[in-house]
């Protein structure tokens, strides 16, 4: 059957009849009253196909223009894995010859299409540039913007023919005057780019026979080491080609070592005698040169696997050395002892950079994090987190102002120092909570899946029904304050173990002596149990719960103990019989499976509800009181009564007139 189509769709002009909208009806809803099955009704009775739109690079989404073309059509925007942007443009009504489809513009400078492997300042820090598969960037530091994009290709002479391939950049570094970049590359070769015109102006394709893991530039400028998967440490340095008139590289010397090389770093030496080559290599050592001779210095190990990144400070006292087994080690560059170890990072550490003038240093690793850390007072300043996947390598400025960070999330991101006061107690104190955080929600996550497995329907229709009931739940929170009360009670239970046990000596060692003693002051002057109480009331109600769960079994025995000599005193009833129903309620099990504790918890028991009864018989008889109190003043309110005819102010000398005639008649006798 012949269906009058009646489509209109975004690309559609406006039409200028006056149709009642509510008149038409669809095609489908058409073939749907003419009785077709509506398996019938296909794609094509309802869409047209107006063009196909096809991209440079596989496609990761797309969005139409929110507007329309004047001359008809609309854009649409795509987005590519190369991380590139393409706007395309579609017509409906093409002209005879003319493709339906055609792409207007496309944004490709911002961003590299995989996970940066390197990152270099130049030395005026307006440049920097970031290199990874086949990509080197150049960016301008002030206003973020990428300058040039240039590609990392390989050429060798076949022939008549030339083959060009592309690299995969592992590391870079600027030369001195800003203008070039030198690249060590996963193929071995070293590449030496004009930024200016984008060429490769020099180039040494036989450089390494393995990857080139690291290289740095000396700081004088006139040379440069790189390390590679060859075993091999080559020196190079920087000449001028007469011809061109351009930078080129030349070998002078080459250093073997036993395994593959994983880092290499000059320290900031001016002096040419005192300069050392510090190198890294997979058998988890760092061995020290001169620079001058390449004489054997000073063996440093102890990373339980290799080290990935080091650097020296500025004053080439001391180098740190972060390595795959996530610690961080402080050596003295005097004797190659070990100053410290330190830990934080939860994966393995890529880069590590000193600020200069000072022994602080950056570091970043595999764990998305980056951090700050004191080289003299072997401790963590900061805590920076943004990187949504592993952090490969940084650049930091001259004067610590900024830090670049570059990973595997092909973002560039810029670190900016601000004047805002870093107090490290409190970042101490946020890192515990939010690791608290982590290990409640984790335990939650464990209740939830408990009682998991092969269940019936019913079963299962039950538990869901469960779990969508409101629950109650203590409201309260682990944080640093609670684990440090409940550390104190720990430590006062022990204090107080211990005075008992040093009485009981003295007491046995003064039998038919002054068995008096002092009392100690750890303890505040206090006896033992009264300290107990001292301590559990110095703790807030509100984090007494969290700091009880702290405590172990044998110092919950401890505590009942104690608890048991304050409650026959009838010192603190209230909150020693809180804190033994909490107790029992928490260590139920190990309660049920330790014998001993059977007669401490009966003795417990008839105490709490003797002292208990106690206080409910006192609150009793003075609430009776009290209200004996209200009936009588209640009943004086509303009873009357007389007044005498005496002065009841006689004689009181309080103002009265029958006191202020006495007070004359005796003024006379006297006179």
């Amino acid at each position: 059957q012949k269906v009058k189509e009646d489509k209109k769709g975004m690309l559609d002009e406006d039409s200028s009849d006056d149709e009642d909208g509510d008149d038409k009806d669809t095609s489908a809803n058409a073939l749907l009253e003419d009785g077709l099955s509506p398996e019938m009704i296909k794609a094509s009775d309802e869409l047209e196909l107006v063009g196909t739109v096809r991209g440079s690079h596989k496609i990761k989404g797309f969005s139409f223009a929110p507007f329309l073309e004047h001359g008809g059509g609309s854009r649409v925007v795509l987005a590519l894995a190369t991380n590139a942007v393409e706007v395309h443009l579609v017509k409906r009504h093409a002209e005879e010859g003319e493709p339906t489809t055609h792409r207007i513009n496309t944004l490709d400078m911002h961003g590299h299409p995989t996970g940066i492997r390197g990152v270099s300042l130049s030395s005026d820090e307006t440049l920097a540039s970031t290199i990874s598969k086949g990509n080197i960037k150049v960016w301008n530091v002030a206003n973020r913007a990428c300058t040039r994009s240039l590609p990392l290709v390989s050429g060798e002479d076949d022939g008549n023919k030339k083959k060009i391939s592309s690299v995969y950049g592992l590391c870079c570094a600027f030369l001195p005057g800003n203008a070039h970049v030198v690249v060590g590359t996963r193929e071995g070769t070293l590449q030496l780019i004009d930024i200016a015109s984008g060429n490769v102006i020099d180039e040494e394709p036989d450089a390494h026979e393995g990857a080139i893991w690291a290289l740095d530039v000396r700081p004088d400028g006139a040379a440069m080491v790189t390390g590679s998967a060859d075993n091999q440490v080559k020196f190079w340095e920087f000449e001028r080609d007469d011809d061109t008139g351009t930078p080129c590289m030349v070998h002078t010397r080459t250093l073997k070592m036993s395994d593959d090389v994983v880092a290499v770093r000059y320290s900031y030496s001016i002096d040419p005698e005192k300069r050392l080559v510090c190198i890294s290599s997979l058998d988890c050592t760092i061995k020290i040169f001169f620079d001058d001779s390449l004489k054997f210095f000073l063996n440093l190990y102890g990373h339980k696997l290799p080290a990935l990144a080091m650097d020296c400070a500025d004053d080439d006292t001391i180098l740190a050395s972060g390595g795959a087994d996530k610690s961080i080690k402080i050596w003295g560059l005097d004797f190659g002892d070990t100053h410290r170890t330190l830990h934080g990072h939860e994966d393995s550490i890529t880069d590590l950079k000193f600020v200069r003038r000072t022994h602080n240093f950056f570091t970043c690793s595999k764990d998305k994090t980056v951090r700050y850390w004191d080289a003299d007072k072997f401790e963590q300043i900061l805590l920076m987190s943004g990187h949504s996947a592993e952090v490969n390598c940084m650049a930091l400025s001259r004067t610590g102002g900024f830090l670049m960070t570059c990973g595997m999330d092909r973002q560039v991101r810029v670190w900016e120092r601000t004047k805002d006061m870093v107090f490290i107690d409190e970042e101490k104190e946020r890192q515990l909570e939010k690791m608290f955080d982590q290990v409640d929600g984790s335990r939650g996550n464990q209740v939830l899946r408990i009682g998991e497995g092969n269940e019936d329907d019913d079963d299962n229709e039950d538990r869901g029904d469960m779990e969508n009931e409101p629950q109650s739940e203590a409201a309260v929170k682990r944080s640093v304050l609670s684990v440090a009360a409940g550390d104190r009670i720990m430590e006062a239970i022990e204090l107080a173990d211990q005075e008992m046990k040093d009485t009981a000596v003295f007491k046995n060692s003064k039998r038919g002596k002054d068995d008096t003693r002092r009392l100690n002051p750890m303890l505040l002057g206090m006896e033992p149990a009264p300290y107990m109480l001292w301590v559990l009331r110095s703790v807030k109600a509100t984090e007494l719960e969290q700091s009880l769960l702290i405590l172990p079994i044998n110092h919950m025995e401890r505590l009942a103990y104690y608890l048991i000599i304050l409650l026959r005193k009838g010192m603190g009833m209230e909150l020693c019989a809180k804190v033994a129903v909490f107790l029992v309620k928490i260590h139920q099990n190990q309660i049920v499976a330790n014998q001993s504790m059977a007669a401490p918890l009966r003795e417990l028991q008839r105490l709490v509800k003797l002292r208990i009864s106690e206080s409910r018989d006192m609150v009793g008889f003075n609430l009776a009181a009290l209200r004996a109190v209200a009936r009588i003043a209640n009943e004086k309110k509303s009873s009357f009564i007389a007044v005498e005819s005496k002065d009841i102010w006689a004689g009181l000398g309080l103002g009265s007139d029958e006191a202020a005639a006495l007070g004359r008649k005796g003024k006379r006798q006297k006179t």
